[in-house]
């Protein structure tokens, strides 16, 4: 999945089941395994074996994820709602195929695997493209319907996180 996939599924997700949620914090939070990996795999590569997915893609980071919102949040219910934006990334990457298990379950079977090519690989390709469009149309319904292409509604959204 990509970022309109990750953020679209995610914030839909996530105002499905908190309406009060801070999309910021959702958009954010759905990339976040993409923002820590991407860097440490073009900096660092042989350190996660040239696999773009590495320790943000894990059980256990997604651990200490959850662990800093609930000290962050006086409630469980938000930290919950934001923990699901996070793990929710892992739904959307298909961290169940392709060698993935290796890396969401690090270190528990070994070492990063190197990336996998194959006939999955063209599956998950469209995968990640019909993610991607659903993902664009739900950004731009909630654009719309909440006129974020409006200025002042857009910096009211910006400064809340929040759809009016």
């Amino acid at each position: 999945m990509y970022v309109f996939g990750h953020v679209g599924l995610t914030v839909a997700a996530a105002r499905a089941v908190d309406r009060d949620v801070d999309l910021r914090w959702a958009a954010l939070l759905a990339l976040a395994p993409d923002l820590l990996d991407k860097p440490v795999s073009r900096l660092w590569p042989a350190l996660v074996h040239h696999n773009s997915r590495g320790f943000g893609h894990t059980a256990l980071f997604s651990l200490f994820i959850l662990a800093a919102l609930l000290l962050r949040k006086r409630r469980p219910k938000p930290a919950l709602v934001l923990w699901g934006c996070y793990a929710g990334h892992f739904l959307l990457d298909a961290m169940w195929m392709n060698g993935n298990p290796a890396v969401l379950l690090w270190p528990l079977l070994g070492d990063f695997p190197r990336p996998v090519h194959g006939p999955l690989v063209s599956w998950l390709t469209v995968w990640y493209v019909v993610g991607e469009i659903a993902g664009l149309i739900v950004v731009v319904k909630l654009a719309r319907r909440h006129g974020l292409l409006e200025r002042p509604k857009l910096a009211a959204f910006l400064e809340s996180g929040r759809l009016a």
